[in-house]
Protein backbone atom coordinates (compact mmCIF):
# COMPACT_ATOMS: atom_id res chain seq x y z
CA UNK A 1 0.00 0.00 0.00
CA UNK A 2 1.17 3.78 -0.76
CA UNK A 3 0.37 6.83 0.58
CA UNK A 4 -1.53 8.90 -0.87
CA UNK A 5 0.18 11.97 0.03
CA UNK A 6 2.04 14.37 -2.12
CA UNK A 7 3.72 16.96 0.00
CA UNK A 8 5.63 17.28 2.91
CA UNK A 9 2.91 18.98 4.80
CA UNK A 10 0.49 16.32 3.99
CA UNK A 11 3.03 13.89 5.26
CA UNK A 12 2.92 16.39 8.86
CA UNK A 13 -0.77 16.31 8.94
CA UNK A 14 -0.97 12.72 8.53
CA UNK A 15 1.84 11.96 11.45
CA UNK A 16 0.15 14.38 13.45
CA UNK A 17 -3.63 12.31 13.03
CA UNK A 18 -1.23 8.79 13.94
CA UNK A 19 -0.01 10.36 17.15
CA UNK A 20 -3.12 12.04 18.58
CA UNK A 21 -4.78 8.37 17.36
CA UNK A 22 -2.44 6.80 20.02
CA UNK A 23 -4.84 8.53 22.79
CA UNK A 24 -8.57 7.55 21.52
CA UNK A 25 -7.84 4.28 23.90
CA UNK A 26 -10.27 2.57 26.83
CA UNK A 27 -10.75 4.38 30.01
CA UNK A 28 -8.74 2.29 32.15
CA UNK A 29 -5.92 2.37 30.13
CA UNK A 30 -6.13 6.48 29.37
CA UNK A 31 -6.34 7.25 33.14
CA UNK A 32 -3.60 4.71 33.93
CA UNK A 33 -1.42 6.81 31.43
CA UNK A 34 -2.15 10.08 32.36
CA UNK A 35 -1.68 8.54 36.37
CA UNK A 36 2.34 8.20 35.06
CA UNK A 37 2.60 10.87 32.72
CA UNK A 38 1.49 13.83 35.57
CA UNK A 39 2.19 11.97 38.15
CA UNK A 40 -1.43 11.47 39.72
CA UNK A 41 -3.52 8.58 41.50
CA UNK A 42 -6.85 8.72 39.78
CA UNK A 43 -8.95 5.81 41.00
CA UNK A 44 -10.27 4.18 37.34
CA UNK A 45 -13.14 3.00 38.95
CA UNK A 46 -14.13 6.38 40.73
CA UNK A 47 -13.48 9.08 38.14
CA UNK A 48 -14.59 9.62 34.54
CA UNK A 49 -12.49 10.95 31.61
CA UNK A 50 -13.60 13.03 28.86
CA UNK A 51 -11.42 14.83 25.25
CA UNK A 52 -12.32 18.31 25.71
CA UNK A 53 -12.45 20.73 23.09
CA UNK A 54 -9.06 21.33 21.00
CA UNK A 55 -9.90 24.68 18.62
CA UNK A 56 -9.61 27.90 20.11
CA UNK A 57 -10.10 31.77 17.97
CA UNK A 58 -6.71 33.11 18.12
CA UNK A 59 -6.52 37.14 18.43
CA UNK A 60 -6.48 37.57 14.70
CA UNK A 61 -9.74 35.28 14.34
CA UNK A 62 -7.57 32.37 12.93
CA UNK A 63 -8.37 28.67 14.61
CA UNK A 64 -5.28 27.63 16.32
CA UNK A 65 -5.36 23.86 17.46
CA UNK A 66 -3.51 21.96 20.52
CA UNK A 67 -3.52 18.35 20.67
CA UNK A 68 -5.17 17.02 23.10
CA UNK A 69 -7.25 18.28 26.08
CA UNK A 70 -8.02 16.00 28.99
CA UNK A 71 -11.09 16.39 31.88
CA UNK A 72 -11.07 14.27 34.48
CA UNK A 73 -13.96 14.35 36.60
CA UNK A 74 -13.32 13.14 40.59
CA UNK A 75 -16.59 13.40 43.28
CA UNK A 76 -17.76 15.84 40.27
CA UNK A 77 -14.74 17.74 40.70
CA UNK A 78 -12.98 18.53 36.93
CA UNK A 79 -9.33 18.15 36.59
CA UNK A 80 -7.81 19.38 33.02
CA UNK A 81 -4.51 18.75 31.79
CA UNK A 82 -3.11 19.41 28.23
CA UNK A 83 -0.42 17.19 26.56
CA UNK A 84 1.55 18.54 23.06
CA UNK A 85 3.19 15.82 21.02
CA UNK A 86 5.83 17.34 19.36
CA UNK A 87 8.91 15.46 16.83
CA UNK A 88 10.74 18.84 16.74
CA UNK A 89 11.56 21.43 19.23
CA UNK A 90 11.16 25.24 18.42
CA UNK A 91 11.75 28.43 20.57
CA UNK A 92 7.78 29.67 20.16
CA UNK A 93 6.73 26.39 21.58
CA UNK A 94 6.36 27.68 25.49
CA UNK A 95 4.27 31.12 24.15
CA UNK A 96 2.32 28.13 22.04
CA UNK A 97 1.81 26.87 25.36
CA UNK A 98 0.76 29.41 27.32
CA UNK A 99 -1.52 30.86 24.83
CA UNK A 100 -2.76 27.24 24.58
CA UNK A 101 -3.55 26.78 28.42
CA UNK A 102 -4.79 30.54 28.87
CA UNK A 103 -7.53 29.90 26.28
CA UNK A 104 -8.67 26.54 27.62
CA UNK A 105 -8.37 28.45 31.65
CA UNK A 106 -10.69 30.99 30.08
CA UNK A 107 -13.26 28.67 28.39
CA UNK A 108 -13.50 26.34 31.47
CA UNK A 109 -14.10 30.43 33.92
CA UNK A 110 -17.06 31.04 31.45
CA UNK A 111 -18.32 27.40 31.98
CA UNK A 112 -18.25 28.27 35.66
CA UNK A 113 -19.58 31.33 35.36
CA UNK A 114 -17.54 32.68 38.40
CA UNK A 115 -19.41 35.81 40.46
CA UNK A 116 -17.37 36.43 42.72
CA UNK A 117 -15.35 40.21 42.80
CA UNK A 118 -11.97 38.44 41.98
CA UNK A 119 -11.63 36.29 38.81
CA UNK A 120 -9.79 32.60 39.54
CA UNK A 121 -9.00 30.84 36.16
CA UNK A 122 -7.02 27.95 36.19
CA UNK A 123 -4.57 26.72 33.89
CA UNK A 124 -4.68 22.96 32.90
CA UNK A 125 -1.65 21.04 34.03
CA UNK A 126 1.00 20.61 31.18
CA UNK A 127 2.92 18.45 29.07
CA UNK A 128 4.86 18.59 25.74
CA UNK A 129 6.39 14.72 24.56
CA UNK A 130 9.04 15.17 22.62
CA UNK A 131 9.54 12.16 20.79
CA UNK A 132 12.68 12.90 18.45
CA UNK A 133 16.00 13.29 20.24
CA UNK A 134 17.65 16.34 20.25
CA UNK A 135 20.01 17.75 23.22
CA UNK A 136 18.43 21.28 23.41
CA UNK A 137 15.37 20.42 25.02
CA UNK A 138 15.47 20.49 28.81
CA UNK A 139 13.28 19.11 31.56
CA UNK A 140 11.07 22.32 31.60
CA UNK A 141 10.18 24.94 29.24
CA UNK A 142 10.45 28.01 30.84
CA UNK A 143 9.06 31.63 29.93
CA UNK A 144 8.97 34.63 32.39
CA UNK A 145 6.11 37.26 32.39
CA UNK A 146 6.59 40.74 33.03
CA UNK A 147 3.52 43.29 34.23
CA UNK A 148 3.76 46.88 34.20
CA UNK A 149 3.92 46.99 38.06
CA UNK A 150 6.87 45.27 37.76
CA UNK A 151 5.21 42.11 39.35
CA UNK A 152 6.70 38.70 37.67
CA UNK A 153 5.31 35.09 37.30
CA UNK A 154 7.73 32.12 36.33
CA UNK A 155 5.81 29.98 33.76
CA UNK A 156 6.77 26.61 33.74
CA UNK A 157 5.96 23.33 31.05
CA UNK A 158 7.35 20.21 32.02
CA UNK A 159 8.37 17.87 28.75
CA UNK A 160 9.04 14.51 28.58
CA UNK A 161 12.23 13.21 26.40
CA UNK A 162 10.35 9.93 24.67
CA UNK A 163 13.40 8.97 23.24
CA UNK A 164 15.31 8.58 27.02
CA UNK A 165 12.74 5.60 27.23
CA UNK A 166 12.96 2.16 25.98
CA UNK A 167 9.94 -0.10 25.58
CA UNK A 168 10.43 -1.91 28.82
CA UNK A 169 10.40 1.83 30.44
CA UNK A 170 6.98 2.39 28.57
CA UNK A 171 5.71 -0.73 29.76
CA UNK A 172 6.62 -0.40 33.57
CA UNK A 173 5.31 2.92 33.62
CA UNK A 174 2.23 1.25 32.13
CA UNK A 175 2.30 4.03 29.39
CA UNK A 176 0.94 1.62 27.13
CA UNK A 177 -0.69 3.75 24.28
CA UNK A 178 3.28 5.23 23.69
CA UNK A 179 4.40 2.19 22.53
CA UNK A 180 3.95 2.59 19.05
CA UNK A 181 6.52 5.62 19.23
CA UNK A 182 9.35 2.87 19.63
CA UNK A 183 9.24 2.48 16.26
CA UNK A 184 9.01 6.48 15.59
CA UNK A 185 12.00 7.26 17.06
CA UNK A 186 14.40 6.10 14.40
CA UNK A 187 13.24 8.82 12.45
CA UNK A 188 16.24 11.04 14.05
CA UNK A 189 18.64 8.04 12.98
CA UNK A 190 17.28 7.25 9.29
CA UNK A 191 17.69 10.89 8.68
CA UNK A 192 21.26 11.10 9.99
CA UNK A 193 22.30 8.01 8.56
CA UNK A 194 20.63 9.53 5.21
CA UNK A 195 22.40 12.76 5.28
CA UNK A 196 26.13 10.51 5.58
CA UNK A 197 25.40 7.75 3.20
CA UNK A 198 22.39 9.08 0.86
CA UNK A 199 19.12 7.79 -0.25
CA UNK A 200 19.11 4.13 -1.30
CA UNK A 201 22.57 3.23 0.61
CA UNK A 202 22.95 0.08 2.50
CA UNK A 203 23.54 1.76 5.87
CA UNK A 204 19.72 3.55 5.14
CA UNK A 205 18.31 0.22 4.36
CA UNK A 206 19.70 -1.60 7.15
CA UNK A 207 17.86 1.09 9.57
CA UNK A 208 14.99 0.27 7.96
CA UNK A 209 15.32 -3.71 8.58
CA UNK A 210 16.18 -2.01 12.31
CA UNK A 211 12.01 -0.41 12.10
CA UNK A 212 10.44 -3.71 11.31
CA UNK A 213 12.41 -5.72 14.10
CA UNK A 214 10.93 -2.78 16.38
CA UNK A 215 7.72 -2.74 14.95
CA UNK A 216 7.75 -7.02 15.57
CA UNK A 217 8.52 -6.72 18.87
CA UNK A 218 6.38 -4.00 19.71
CA UNK A 219 2.95 -5.65 18.64
CA UNK A 220 4.58 -8.94 20.31
CA UNK A 221 4.74 -6.83 23.47
CA UNK A 222 0.73 -5.41 22.78
CA UNK A 223 -0.21 -9.12 22.40
CA UNK A 224 1.09 -9.89 25.72
CA UNK A 225 -0.87 -6.79 27.45
CA UNK A 226 -3.88 -8.07 25.72
CA UNK A 227 -3.89 -11.61 26.52
CA UNK A 228 -2.40 -10.37 30.46
CA UNK A 229 -6.30 -8.58 30.07
CA UNK A 230 -4.22 -5.50 30.14
CA UNK A 231 -5.36 -3.86 27.13
CA UNK A 232 -8.87 -4.48 25.51
CA UNK A 233 -9.24 -5.66 22.10
CA UNK A 234 -9.70 -2.75 20.54
CA UNK A 235 -6.78 -0.57 22.78
CA UNK A 236 -4.63 -3.82 20.77
CA UNK A 237 -5.87 -3.15 17.73
CA UNK A 238 -4.90 0.91 17.93
CA UNK A 239 -1.70 0.01 19.04
CA UNK A 240 -1.35 -2.59 16.44
CA UNK A 241 -2.38 0.18 13.99
CA UNK A 242 -0.74 2.79 14.95
CA UNK A 243 2.73 0.33 14.52
CA UNK A 244 1.90 -0.81 11.01
CA UNK A 245 1.28 3.26 9.97
CA UNK A 246 4.61 4.44 11.35
CA UNK A 247 6.71 1.97 9.94
CA UNK A 248 4.74 2.84 6.79
CA UNK A 249 5.63 6.27 6.97
CA UNK A 250 8.93 5.82 7.86
CA UNK A 251 9.52 3.05 4.88
CA UNK A 252 7.75 5.09 2.57
CA UNK A 253 9.90 8.50 3.62
CA UNK A 254 13.03 6.77 3.83
CA UNK A 255 13.19 2.96 1.61
CA UNK A 256 10.07 3.10 0.23
CA UNK A 257 9.87 -0.84 0.01
CA UNK A 258 6.38 -1.58 -0.55
CA UNK A 259 7.13 -5.79 0.60
CA UNK A 260 8.10 -4.69 3.71
CA UNK A 261 5.04 -2.27 4.54
CA UNK A 262 3.06 -5.01 3.17
CA UNK A 263 5.00 -7.97 5.63
CA UNK A 264 4.56 -5.55 9.01
CA UNK A 265 0.67 -5.19 7.93
CA UNK A 266 0.57 -9.34 7.70
CA UNK A 267 2.57 -9.97 10.67
CA UNK A 268 0.07 -7.13 12.96
CA UNK A 269 -2.93 -9.03 11.51
CA UNK A 270 -1.98 -12.43 11.83
CA UNK A 271 -1.26 -11.16 16.07
CA UNK A 272 -4.00 -9.66 16.59
CA UNK A 273 -6.83 -11.82 14.59
CA UNK A 274 -5.53 -15.27 16.37
CA UNK A 275 -5.10 -13.44 20.11
CA UNK A 276 -8.95 -12.02 19.81
CA UNK A 277 -10.10 -15.12 18.82
CA UNK A 278 -8.23 -17.44 21.50
CA UNK A 279 -9.50 -14.21 24.05
CA UNK A 280 -13.07 -15.13 23.02
CA UNK A 281 -13.08 -18.70 22.88
CA UNK A 282 -11.84 -18.35 26.90
CA UNK A 283 -14.32 -16.18 27.88
CA UNK A 284 -16.84 -18.27 26.64
CA UNK A 285 -18.37 -15.20 24.16
CA UNK A 286 -21.26 -16.64 22.25
CA UNK A 287 -22.02 -15.45 18.48
CA UNK A 288 -24.78 -13.39 19.54
CA UNK A 289 -22.65 -11.37 21.84
CA UNK A 290 -19.35 -11.07 19.26
CA UNK A 291 -22.40 -9.71 16.49
CA UNK A 292 -23.04 -7.05 19.42
CA UNK A 293 -19.17 -6.16 19.41
CA UNK A 294 -19.05 -6.37 15.72
CA UNK A 295 -22.30 -3.50 15.60
CA UNK A 296 -20.59 -1.64 18.28
CA UNK A 297 -16.77 -1.68 16.69
CA UNK A 298 -18.92 -0.80 13.46
CA UNK A 299 -20.73 2.32 15.08
CA UNK A 300 -17.64 3.63 16.28
CA UNK A 301 -16.08 3.28 13.07
CA UNK A 302 -18.96 5.54 11.13
CA UNK A 303 -18.68 7.88 13.56
CA UNK A 304 -14.80 8.55 13.19
CA UNK A 305 -15.30 8.63 9.68
CA UNK A 306 -17.68 11.12 9.98
CA UNK A 307 -16.06 13.11 12.42
CA UNK A 308 -12.74 12.85 10.33
CA UNK A 309 -15.15 14.39 7.22
CA UNK A 310 -16.72 17.00 8.91
CA UNK A 311 -12.97 18.48 9.67
CA UNK A 312 -12.75 18.69 6.24
CA UNK A 313 -10.44 15.28 5.57
CA UNK A 314 -10.84 13.66 1.95
CA UNK A 315 -12.65 10.53 1.99
CA UNK A 316 -9.34 8.85 0.17
CA UNK A 317 -7.60 10.60 3.46
CA UNK A 318 -9.68 9.11 5.95
CA UNK A 319 -9.47 5.90 4.31
CA UNK A 320 -5.46 5.61 4.52
CA UNK A 321 -5.19 7.15 7.97
CA UNK A 322 -7.85 4.60 9.14
CA UNK A 323 -6.74 1.39 7.19
CA UNK A 324 -10.17 1.49 6.12
CA UNK A 325 -11.26 0.74 2.89
CA UNK A 326 -12.17 3.47 0.46
CA UNK A 327 -15.51 2.35 -0.75
CA UNK A 328 -16.56 1.69 2.55
CA UNK A 329 -15.67 5.40 3.81
CA UNK A 330 -17.59 6.85 0.45
CA UNK A 331 -20.79 4.83 1.72
CA UNK A 332 -20.56 6.27 5.14
CA UNK A 333 -19.93 9.78 4.11
CA UNK A 334 -23.26 9.20 1.64
CA UNK A 335 -25.65 7.26 4.19
CA UNK A 336 -24.97 10.35 6.75
CA UNK A 337 -26.00 12.70 4.24
CA UNK A 338 -29.30 11.28 3.07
Amino acid sequence: MRWLINTENEQQVKLDEILKSLFAVSKKVLITMMNSLFKENFDVKMTEISFDNTEFVSDDYDIIRGDLFIKISKENKPYHYHIELQTKNDLGMVIRMFEYGFKKAKEVAKCNGDDGEETVIFIPKQLVIFVEQNRNIKDELKMKLIFPNDQEIKYTVPTMKYWEFSDEDILQEKMYPLLPLQVFKLRYKMEQVKKKHGEGSYELKETIMEAKMISEIISKEGSQLFNSGEIDGDDFHRILLAVANLFEYLNTKYGEDVKLNEEVRSMTKTLYDPAVEQRGIERGIEKGIEKGIEKGIEKERKQLILKQYSKGLSIEYIAEINDFDVEYVKDVVKNSIH
